[in-house]
């Protein structure tokens, strides 16, 4: 009889060390994720919106902070170097977006229209901190359809968000991967029409923090 417990427990191991899949309430405390350029990141709900660290592993020598809402809509954008490298990392950069109307929550086959009011400020080490642009952008955002993915072991409903932007001397395509059951969204992909790049940025992983 001791035996036959003691293979039972050995055979629900694996189950109770599997991570436990994330639900909506883990985005007040926090969600780690992983994408396929090797770097991890955090989304946590703050201040009304959602604040997505896509380089809490830094490679090379950039930060990647972003003030949202739900996760798509961007409010605020700091490209810059870390602290250790910010003599040999070059310059970075602070970008803040103005969205005209209100967000809506993506709904598949739906397409949103609007105006982005870009203010672009860069840190070229002088004292008077750099150039600063404005400028405006045409943004059109379509919401596909909901399907499934697994993640880390645990299966998600999931939903691409597909955004145009054009601009007089831009004009980008970005991509993310909305999770209608958590209520955010993570960037999987930005294509710079006008400058050639192309950047896969599928996510790998996706868990509680902790």
């Amino acid at each position: 009889m001791k035996t036959k417990v003691i293979a039972t427990l050995l055979a629900l191991l694996p189950g109770l060390a599997q991570a436990r899949c994330v639900t909506a309430e883990d985005l007040a405390t926090g969600i780690t994720f992983k994408r396929q350029d090797g770097r991890t990141g955090l989304a946590q709900k703050t201040d009304g919106g959602v604040t997505v660290d896509y380089a809490t592993n830094p490679q090379g020598a950039w930060q990647d902070l972003r003030k949202t809402d739900r996760g798509i809509y961007e409010k605020t954008w700091a490209w810059t170097p870390t602290e250790e490298y910010y003599v040999g990392g070059g310059p970075g950069g602070a970008w803040q977006y103005a969205i005209q109307g209100k967000p809506p929550v993506p709904e598949a086959g739906a397409t949103w229209k609007t105006t982005v009011r870009v203010t672009e400020s860069h840190y070229d080490g002088t004292e008077s901190g750099g150039p600063v642009l404005k400028y405006p952008l045409k943004a059109v955002y379509s919401f596909q359809a909901v399907k499934e993915a697994k993640l880390s072991g645990c299966t998600y409903r999931v939903q691409p968000v597909e955004a145009t932007f054009t601009g007089k001397n831009n004009h980008f395509t970005r991509r993310w991967i909305y999770f209608p059951d958590l209520g955010f969204g993570l960037e999987t992909r930005m294509t710079d029409h006008a400058g050639g790049e192309d950047r896969q940025l599928g996510l790998t992983a996706l868990k509680p923090k902790g």
